[in-house]
């Protein structure tokens, strides 16, 4: 048998960001292991079969100290699902790989990326800017920005961490016009 890892903080934030509502915990003097038993989810057989279960019990005690997941007592146990502080860190390690990887040759086509968030969600706005520009992505106005090179799958993960699939839009256009200032910008 091979030998399990470690479950990271961040392993186990995933499985339960992937929940949708409350996760059950077996109580205490129960294998943690009933844990993927009781669940539809793909992703957590294959969760347990590379963790060691007494590492993913610990990080569940540390998520909760941290106030990551909130816990509620159960008939069956106790239940466990991610908090907002954990879906912060979700969106944080959901985005620190995020990039753009340019092709080598410009395919003469602009992405413009257009978004509509509400004053109620000010902070996904002003993640998704901050985002939006990390990625080389250049303002026009404050919700349109614009980027040379394919970038759907970048701005997909974008909506999807935020959520906000409606609000953001991507259109890909073959002219925008006096285009010179954009070209230098992009070095085109």
């Amino acid at each position: 048998m091979d030998r399990k890892s470690r479950a990271t903080v961040k392993a186990i934030l995933s499985v339960l960001d992937k929940k949708l509502d409350w996760f059950l915990v077996p109580n205490k003097g129960e294998s943690l292991k009933r844990l993927y038993q009781a669940s539809s989810i793909n992703l957590e057989d294959e969760f347990w079969r590379i963790y060691n279960e007494g590492s993913v019990r610990a990080g569940v005690e540390r998520l909760k100290r941290s106030g990551k997941v909130e816990f509620r007592e159960a008939e069956s146990g106790q239940e466990v699902r991610i908090s907002g502080r954990g879906k912060d860190d979700m969106v944080r390690y959901k985005l620190s790989g995020l990039k753009v990887i340019k092709p080598s040759e410009w395919d003469k086509k602009w992405r413009v990326i257009l978004f509509d968030i509400g004053e109620m969600e000010r902070r996904k706005r002003d993640i998704l800017r901050r985002w939006l520009s990390r990625l080389g992505m250049v303002m026009i106005q404050k919700s349109v920005y614009i980027y040379p090179y394919p970038c759907e799958n970048e701005v997909e993960i974008l909506r999807q961490v935020l959520f906000v699939p409606g609000g953001v839009r991507l259109i890909t256009a073959e002219s925008i016009g006096d285009d010179v200032e954009m070209r230098e910008k992009f070095g085109l």
